[in-house]
Formats: C-alpha cells, sequence, structure tokens
C-alpha cells in the first residue's frame, strides 16, 4: 500500500524530533530501535500490550543525566564526497 511507503522515513524523523526535543529540555534519552526486527517488534508488542492494529517501532527510555559529557565529533571529511 502507497500509504505505508515512507512509513519508516517518517518514523525515523519524528523519533530524532523527540530526542531533539528532551535534549532542549535537559532530559537524556537514547533510541533503542525496534522495527524491523520481527522478533524484537513482537516481543516489545507482547510486554506493552500493543494492540494488534498498532506496531513497534523504537523505545527511547528518557530521564536526567547522572552526568554530563561532551558532545562526540565524528565527523570524517573523507566521507564526503562531491558530484561534479
Amino acid at each position: 500500500d502507497d500509504v505505508f511507503e515512507f512509513d519508516t522515513i517518517d518514523l525515523a524523523i519524528g523519533t530524532e524530533n523527540i530526542l531533539l526535543e528532551i535534549t532542549a529540555l535537559g532530559i537524556g534519552g537514547v533510541w533503542l530501535a525496534v522495527a524491523p526486527i520481527h522478533d524484537r517488534m513482537k516481543k516489545v508488542e507482547a510486554v506493552l500490550s500493543i494492540g494488534k492494529d498498532l506496531h513497534a517501532y523504537a523505545l527511547i527510555p528518557l530521564g536526567y543525566p547522572a552526568e554530563d559529557r561532551p558532545q562526540q565529533d565524528r565527523f570524517d571529511e573523507s566521507r564526503i564526497h562531491y558530484c561534479k
């Protein structure tokens, strides 16, 4: 069905936006991937008693950080490619 063609992209964008907002509020969080691994999805759906018409995509545990860590710099210029 075309309605769900971009569902994974939409859910990833929504998850990232949640993480950005909780960070802005001074809360820590982490994205725990669930989908597309069906076994993992079924386990999470069972534990959370999610209805049959819904499916688990990700878990985002959050709380106040116990320590303040500096942002990691993972930028690697060699991974950037340009089209001429």
